[in-house]
């Protein structure tokens, strides 16, 4: 070969190399070490400053959802100091349209193109803080110890001329938890939402990857030198002054979407104080239960019971700590510790956080009639390859004692995806007996393939006085079976799969207790539109020598879902428990300028046979309004009707309005009329003023 073709070929192979190489991600074996500044950066949103040359810097992002190398160039860039840590990023989205829609911090950006740092503070996934920006500036957060996590942190976006932005976000370090140490290595992540293409793009990628928030896959952000006071969150206190009026102010709901009859508390504490950097006191003192903003109704009819989501502060906070064992299954699995459960509450106090390596929580609730307490420890290896877990609850009910134990074990090979849980519980009952729950999960889930069997044991009478047991009386096996693939880049599929779930349980008196073959299908469209369906035969023992089926057929499709405008469409179908149902679902919402409005229609028609005339129905409109006030006020009107019983909710007519502000120094003010929760119009004003002092909120 002559020399010039050899030196042409040697130029192109290295180009190609380097391409690569720009392009590759990073995974979990790789280190990366964190730039200390004495200067902070200027509070701009661009990395022209000279200071943010020697930063640490993030290329090369890979799209989650295609499994390929981003289509739109991200750069990122850390340093920190001993205040804060100052996270730049340089977005290149000329041609592709910018959704910036969300104008109030602490609500939410997902839906907008956004940016996230994401770190974990423990290295083993215990401790982990996601912090997300839209191109307007506007931002919120989340932790993984705390559903109200919402410090106070700054963050700028800039707009260029090209069709680009620009970010700069700075996170003071005491809104962080970290362990007591003058070096210190984490976990990090940089991630990029692209909603004009549904596009997700994340620094930290490997093929056994399941979410881009999988921390054991993260790269580990090395020879980071603090003080040990400087992520050493300090003690806060959040003090309620509440007022209530109208003919119906002592009707409010307790943990499982039930109104009852009860006086309004016009005063309450709530107590934060750091034991060490990474262990904490909660305590609680007269709890308010007044501001029912999520509407968690719907009448769609449901095989198993209602898994509710809970909302209240106390136990929303550090939940992780506390329900530590894995819960396994395939349609639905047990919880031994399912705080909706436990209702209207006066006090509560808890210890939770991480020792070293371990997660422990401790928490004690009283009531009118009961006293629960609940414990919680998990240990977890550097790599959070393997964790292993035990838990336990007391409930103490007037003449009744449930005690149940139970220990777990996770492990997962972040190479091939090859995993395995474990969960056995045993709960003694004061007036049932003994009773057991063990579930086994073991398989592999990657890039492309799931192949995950089970095995269920759940004896007769296990059911937990707080927990949430979905079947009991049941032991046999069950798979997961699917394939995920993804569009060529001329292809206009973005992402495809199916999913075949089948499980088959026998009583212990050997009758058939539940038996299901499910299958799934899913397509994503670049152009935003998806297609979904399912169908399959499920049959269900319902009472001794009673089988019932639930064999519903579904199609939806959805149109712009992730945006700030989406909107879908559904039809299922088939037999229910003794009927043959049809259901429908719609909805659609849209974000213009301040304004978001929301709506929703659903129905459901039950017949007695295939055909026949409709015997039962039922149909929901749901409503809803809000207007932002800068970047932490808004306001918001709900509406809902429900009409006819042939669904799963209470029939009524209810309208509801929340005004919400946060002020500068994270104290709230609450005006609310009604409740979205409730079945109809409750004539109920309230109006509750939160002083917080100390700590940011939720760290």
């Amino acid at each position: 070969m002559p020399r010039v073709g050899r030196s042409a070929l040697l130029a192109a192979l290295v180009a190609a190399t380097s391409i690569a190489t720009a392009a590759a991600s990073v995974g979990a074996s790789d280190r990366f070490a964190a730039v200390r500044v004495t200067t902070p950066p200027p509070p701009v949103a661009s990395a022209r400053a000279s200071i943010w040359r020697a930063a640490l810097t993030a290329k090369g992002f890979y799209n989650f959802n295609a499994r390929r190398p981003a289509g739109l160039a991200t750069t990122a860039r850390l340093l920190y100091d001993q205040k804060n840590l100052y996270i730049e990023f340089h977005c290149i989205q000329a041609g592709v349209p910018i959704t910036a829609s969300q104008r109030v911090n602490h609500a939410g950006v997902g839906s907008d193109d956004h940016v996230a740092f994401e770190i974990d503070t423990s290295g083993n996934g215990s401790r982990t803080y996601i912090f997300r920006v839209n191109p307007r500036g506007i931002h919120d957060e989340s932790s993984s110890e705390n559903a109200r996590y919402a410090p106070s942190w700054t963050s700028i976006a800039r707009r260029t001329r090209a069709g680009n932005y620009d970010v700069l976000m700075i996170v003071p370090l005491a809104a962080i938890r970290s362990q007591a140490s003058p070096e210190q290595r984490w976990r990090l992540n940089f991630e990029r939402f692209v909603a004009a293409r549904n596009a997700d793009y994340t620094w930290a990628y490997a093929p056994a990857m399941q979410s881009t928030t999988s921390v054991p896959f993260w790269p580990w952000l090395t020879n980071i030198s603090l003080a040990q006071s400087a992520t050493r969150p300090k003690p806060q206190i959040d003090a309620y002054l509440l007022a209530a009026g109208g003919s119906q102010r002592n009707l409010f709901q307790n943990g499982i979407g039930k109104f009852q009859q009860t006086a309004p508390r016009r005063v309450g504490v709530d107590l934060t104080y750091p034991i060490t950097n990474t262990l904490a006191f909660v305590g609680t003192l007269a709890p308010d239960f007044s501001n029912v903003e999520e509407d968690q109704t719907t009448i769609q009819l449901q095989e198993f019971q209602k898994s509710y989501q809970e909302y209240r502060p106390f136990f929303a906070e550090g939940a992780q700590y506390i329900n530590t064992v894995p819960q396994i299954g395939v349609f639905g699995s047990n919880t031994m510790f399912y705080t909706p459960s436990i209702g209207i509450f006066n006090s509560g106090m808890k210890v939770e956080g991480t020792l070293g390596r371990s997660d422990v929580g401790v928490l004690n609730v009283s009531g009118a009639g009961f006293n629960d307490s609940a414990a919680g420890y998990t240990y977890a290896t550097p790599s959070g390859a393997l964790s292993l877990s035990a838990e336990g609850i007391v409930a103490d009910h007037a003449g009744l004692r449930d005690v149940t134990t139970g220990y777990g074990l996770s492990r997962i090979n972040r190479h091939s995806g090859e995993m395995t849980e474990l969960e056995i519980a045993h709960e003694r009952n004061s007036m049932t007996g003994a009773a057991n729950d063990l579930n086994l999960e073991e398989g592999i889930r990657n890039e492309h393939f799931t192949a995950v069997g089970f095995y269920r044991d759940t004896s007769p009478g296990y059911a937990p006085v707080d927990g949430y047991t979905a079947t009991n009386d049941a032991r046999g096996l069950g798979a997961d079976l699917g394939y995920k693939g993804t569009g060529s880049l001329a292809s206009p599929i973005l992402s495809y799969s199916a999913n075949v779930g089948l499980d088959r349980y026998l009583a212990y008196d050997g009758s058939l207790r539940e038996a299901d073959i499910n299958g799934f299908f899913s397509v994503q469209l670049k152009d935003l539109i998806s297609v979904q369906g399912f169908a399959g035969p499920s049959e269900l023992q319902v009472a001794p020598g009673t089988i019932d089926w639930f064999n519903r057929r579904s199609i939806a499709i959805g149109y712009r879902e992730g945006t700030p405008n989406p909107a879908s469409i559904s039809y299922a179908w088939g037999p229910f428990g003794g009927f043959y149902v049809r259901q429908w679902q719609s909805s659609y919402a849209r974000i213009f300028g301040a304004y978001a409005v929301s709506f929703e229609y659903d129905g459901n028609e039950e017949l007695p046979a295939r055909g026949a005339p409709v015997s039962n129905s039922q149909w929901l409109r749901r409503f809803i309004l809000s207007r932002s006030f800068g970047k932490n006020a808004t306001i918001g009107v709900a509406f809902r009707a429900i009409n006819g019983t042939g669904g799963f909710a209470q029939p009524g007519d209810n309208l509801s309005a929340l005004y919400e502000k946060r002020f500068r120094n994270q104290d709230l003010l609450y005006v609310e009329y009604g409740t979205s929760a409730a079945s109809q119009t409750i004539n109920r004003l309230i109006v509750k003023f939160v002083f917080h002092a100390g700590g940011s909120t939720g760290t």
